[in-house]
């Protein structure tokens, strides 16, 4: 037996403002399970990334910004979930930046699913030099909306055990 997934279809109504259409019990079923999973997800993350910037001395300047980005793109829509920590390398006036997200887009060929650890240093720290340096990724494509989700559910557990990129990054422990 194939089991079908129904996704809601993003519309376009007058001034581009883009509008969820639920059309039936299946579609607002769908929306309701995505943004659900998605607040889920992001408080989960919330969580870990609020202990490393507890944990960890990212600097006097520092700080932890948490997003829900969602963004229109030509394949469909994309719903993203981003942690980022803003600091100073010593002597330097650039703020670098240690980022945690993970998110899914929806297109006609299936959902998407992305989760990436990376860092955008302006000067050398730790193990790693000036330059952007991804530390972790993963993409998985054409899931049913259900799989998706499960699959994002387990990409965020797996950012949530890199707790030692801190700690590769040079910060001390508090």
């Amino acid at each position: 037996m194939v089991s079908e997934t129904h996704v809601p279809t993003v519309l376009r109504m007058g001034d581009d403002a883009p509008m969820l259409n639920v059309s039936g019990a299946d579609d607002a079923e769908s929306a309701a399970l995505l943004l659900t999973t998605m607040h889920r997800l992001h408080k989960q993350l919330g969580d870990f990334t609020t202990q490393l910037y507890i944990a960890y001395d990212f600097g006097d300047e520092s700080g932890l910004a948490p997003a829900i980005l969602i963004e229109k793109r030509a394949a469909g829509p994309e719903l993203r979930i981003r942690h980022c920590f803003g600091f100073f390398a010593e002597g330097d006036s650039d703020v670098s930046e240690l980022r945690f997200s993970a998110g899914m887009a929806i297109t006609s060929a299936g959902c998407i699913v992305e989760a990436m650890v990376d860092v955008d240093l302006e000067r050398p720290l730790g193990e790693f030099g000036a330059d952007v340096h991804t530390l972790y990724f993963e993409r998985v494509d054409q899931l049913s909306l259900s799989d998706a989700l499960s699959r994002l559910d387990e990409q965020v557990t797996a950012l949530c055990t890199m707790g030692d990129v801190p700690n590769r990054l040079g910060f001390d422990t508090r």
